[in-house]
């Protein structure tokens, strides 16, 4: 844990650390204005799920060619330009919401204006952290933090939206989040970017088949990223059956809901703290896999567990595990790629991360009609234990053949493209 904590000690990474966190916060304080005004507009919970996954979409669509785009541009003007567009956009809503003139067009137009903006900013978030830590040591530490950070702000940002909309309605939360991005922009006027780390050689930006293409030709990276895709969407699907589990299984109706989801949040902070201390990153890769099998085993409790206190000891295991293995899949994918191309790797794995929670919510809630709550549940933590034993035979390959050098030194390791062979 001290070593999770010595990161800050990295002037640029703390600077980023403070302007993201607050940032963050006006984020959930917005995106809980947000949806709320989105609801009342169209009094409808299923026009709701309709429309937030529209508004989604741009964000899905444009992933992999935001990522390829990022390479091409120099990441910290970039991101400011953006804070900059992100920080308009919440003050024009701010206006509109004051004014009343706010209607469901409007609204729907303006969100997917903040998820298009989103496929840039994202992987260009996860692009720049390598750049500001010194010590390659400290990597995993760093991207362990930006995750706890995510998850104390998903924490502070609603209930703070939920007073202020109390007191004085949505257009203050536009407000505040237009105010927040001014933080971000300052820390990264005033961060000192050291030279990137070059891989053995430096090649041209490709696009995003082309980034697809290498991913695919690459073992570990297609390891990576399409076993953490399958586990991510079956842990996705408990998240639309756990309002149904707290109402009709445990019987505490949403104080119970919150119980449950406060669970997950605690193991989040736990796993991602967990990966975060681990100095070396050979251990990565069989944390990895054992996230996985930790999770799937907590999807099969959950579908054994009947009353509220054992569901929710669940809940924390399936957080912690779920956010271990996401953390280590970046933390490997971070160390896997050269500085020129990883916005465009990067961009894949967050379209897994992204695209798991609308195939997972359908898939969650076609299997709760078709086998109930339980038998879900079931079929979820069955699906992950089958998938990780499917890949244990490739990733136990990929451990052997990373070079010792590259795991003692935290550098990034030599990716072998099968089909240059």
């Amino acid at each position: 844990m001290t070593h999770l904590f010595s990161t800050f000690s990295e002037r640029n990474y703390r600077l980023f650390f403070i302007g993201q966190g607050l940032s963050l916060i006006g984020y959930w304080i917005q995106s809980t204005a947000f949806n709320w005004m989105l609801y009342t507009l169209t009094d409808s919970p299923l026009m709701l799920g309709y429309l937030t996954a529209a508004i989604n979409l741009p964000v899905l669509l444009l992933l992999p060619f935001a990522g390829a785009l990022v390479d091409r541009f120099e990441r910290r003007r970039l991101l400011i330009a953006l804070q900059i567009l992100f920080a308009v956009q919440a003050l024009a809503l701010a206006v509109l919401a004051h004014f009343e003139l706010l209607t469901l067009p409007l609204i729907i137009i303006m969100g997917c204006v903040m998820s298009a903006l989103t496929a840039f900013d994202s992987p260009s978030r996860q692009a720049i952290v390598p750049r500001l830590v010194t010590q390659r040591e400290n990597l995993p530490a760093a991207i362990s933090l930006n995750s706890m950070l995510f998850n104390t702000a998903r924490s502070v940002g609603p209930p703070l939206a939920g007073w202020v909309m109390a007191q004085t309605g949505p257009a203050p939360c536009f407000l505040l989040n237009a105010v927040s991005y001014l933080f971000m922009i300052t820390a990264l006027l005033l961060i000192c970017l050291t030279p990137p780390i070059k891989g053995a050689a430096t090649r041209t930006a490709r696009g995003a088949l082309g980034n697809l293409g290498f991913i695919l030709a690459t073992r570990s990276l297609r390891y990576l990223i399409l076993s953490y895709s399958l586990v991510a969407i079956a842990a996705m699907s408990v998240y639309v059956m756990l309002p149904v589990w707290a109402n009709e299984v445990a019987e505490a109706g949403p104080q119970g809901l919150g119980w449950l989801m406060g669970g997950i949040g605690f193991g989040a902070l736990a796993g991602a703290a967990l990966i975060g201390t681990q100095r070396r990153p050979e251990r990565l890769w069989p944390m990895f896999r054992l996230a996985a099998i930790l999770l799937g085993l907590a999807l099969i409790l959950l579908a054994l567990s009947h009353g509220l206190w054992l569901a929710m000891l669940v809940t924390v295991m399936l957080g912690m595990a779920y956010i271990a293995q996401g953390v280590a899949a970046n933390t490997l994918l971070q160390l896997s790629i050269d500085d020129d191309h990883r916005a465009g790797v990067i961009a894949f794995y967050l379209l897994a991360v992204f695209g798991s929670i609308p195939i997972g919510n359908l898939l969650g809630g076609w299997l709760s009609q078709v086998l109930g709550l339980h038998g879900a549940s079931l079929a979820a933590g069955a699906a992950v234990l089958v998938v990780t034993a499917l890949f244990w035979p490739t990733s136990h390959r990929i451990i052997r053949e990373i070079p010792p050098a590259a795991l003692a030194s935290g550098e990034p390791a030599p990716v072998k493209s099968e089909r240059r062979r």
